[in-house]
């Protein structure tokens, strides 16, 4: 009976890695214009193009990388640099407090480890699957881990190939639109009642009406907008 429970377990972990990789394969088909984009637009600096790349893995947060990216090629100390990459990637603080009480009994090295894998769409996938399905906690952790797997690697994949694309690609490249159409992509997923359309469609109309904004503020400032608006329309609900 040990064996027979044993090799369900080993099944069942099987299938949420499965269920992972499967859920984050049409994300990664979404960012294509963003990432290579974001590839472009590094590589168009004067920061070597292979650190400029080495952002996605450093950091893994396109916004962020961009802003890191132009603030290095600008020549702002590193200081100030690492301080804007933390302060636009502020939002992960808010993720990690949504995701804390289903990774609460994964064991302390997963945690850390799933923080560093913890962009956008991991979350937006991790957080939708975790609200609908009633799974064990080392299920969450292999579903986690399917997602982040395909992700990160299709992510580095992805940008690698707009540096090397850079002059290439059309120099007219739209990433001012690319930005919050990626951020509206990431939303989707969450897309199951008032509060979450209102806060898709306000943080998508205020990060494109902004795009003019410096270092890449328009998408914290659509986070922000579409977030109060999220929140305004659950409480009238509530």
């Amino acid at each position: 009976m040990n064996l027979l429970d044993s090799a369900i377990g080993k099944q069942s972990r099987a299938l949420a890695v499965y269920a992972g990789a499967r859920d984050a394969l049409p994300m990664v088909m979404a960012l294509i214009p963003f990432a290579l984009a974001v590839g472009a637009a590094m590589a168009s600096t004067n920061v070597p193009a292979f650190t400029g790349w080495s952002s996605s893995w450093l950091i893994v947060g396109g916004s962020a990388q961009l802003v890191a990216v132009q603030m290095l090629d600008s020549g702002a100390h590193a200081a100030l640099v690492v301080a804007m990459a933390l302060v636009v990637n502020i939002r992960h603080l808010l993720y990690s407090a949504s995701l804390a009480p289903y990774a609460q009994s994964w064991p302390r090295k997963w945690r850390l480890l799933g923080a560093y894998f913890l962009a956008d769409p991991i979350y937006a996938l991790a957080i939708v699957r975790y609200e609908r399905v009633n799974e064990q906690p080392l299920q969450r952790l292999q579903y986690y881990a399917g997602v982040a797997a395909v992700l990160w690697s299709g992510w580095l994949l992805l940008t690698g190939i707009g540096v090397l694309l850079t002059g290439v690609l059309p120099a007219a490249l739209p990433l001012t639109f690319a930005v919050p159409l990626g951020f509206l992509l990431l939303l989707l997923p969450m897309l199951k009642d008032r509060p979450g359309y209102a806060a898709a469609l306000t943080g998508g109309a205020v990060a494109l009406a902004t795009t003019g904004l410096p270092l890449g503020l328009n998408v914290l400032a659509g986070g922000t907008a579409g977030a109060m608006a999220g929140a305004y329309i659950g409480s009238r609900h509530a």
